[in-house]
């Protein structure tokens, strides 16, 4: 029982050193870290540099502001491009623009047909420059489109204008 009580001294003594030890080496670690907390708060300007060192800072944050300015031109490159691409579209946007209202002007002026004596729904139809041959039975599209001008699709009078229906 007696080497079983020494064992336990032992063990509990060497415990209590191990946890003595860690705790100043926390502290240690602690003291660093306040130390380093404290240079960072610290700016450029506030340390006390060598002058071998305040050159070597210099030369790096020199280097580095080249770096920038070289990035920083290319970027602009990269705008100015863009920018022309962008001038490029606007200008082919309004050149489209116009060619769509053009094209609608047309479609407009086609889109109406002018009824001449003897016409009838189906030859209307069959005109080439409204659905062309073989579209005889497209009248009841001109027919629909026209109720409010149209008693009755055997009786079209000349000189109305009809809407012709695009698909």
């Amino acid at each position: 029982m007696r080497y079983f009580l020494v064992a336990c001294l032992i063990i509990c003594c060497f415990s209590f050193g191990l946890l003595a030890q860690e705790e100043v080496m926390e502290e240690e670690v602690m003291e660093e870290e306040v130390v380093k907390e404290e240079l960072d708060d610290l700016t450029l300007a506030e340390q006390k540099w060598t002058p071998a060192q305040a050159d070597s800072i210099i030369n790096a944050l020199t280097m580095e502001e080249e770096e920038l300015k070289t990035q920083l031109a290319d970027l602009q490159e990269q705008i100015d491009a863009l920018q022309m691409e962008v001038g490029d579209m606007d200008a082919k946007i309004a050149e489209l623009e116009a060619e769509k209202a053009e094209l609608e002007k047309k479609l407009e002026q086609i889109s109406w047909y002018k009824v001449k004596a003897g016409d009838y729904l189906c030859k209307i139809a069959e005109r080439s420059d409204i659905y062309g041959y073989g579209k005889y039975m497209r009248w009841k599209d001109i027919y629909n489109a026209n109720k409010d001008k149209i008693s009755s699709p055997d009786l079209i009078r000349p000189g109305t204008n009809l809407f012709i229906p695009r698909p």
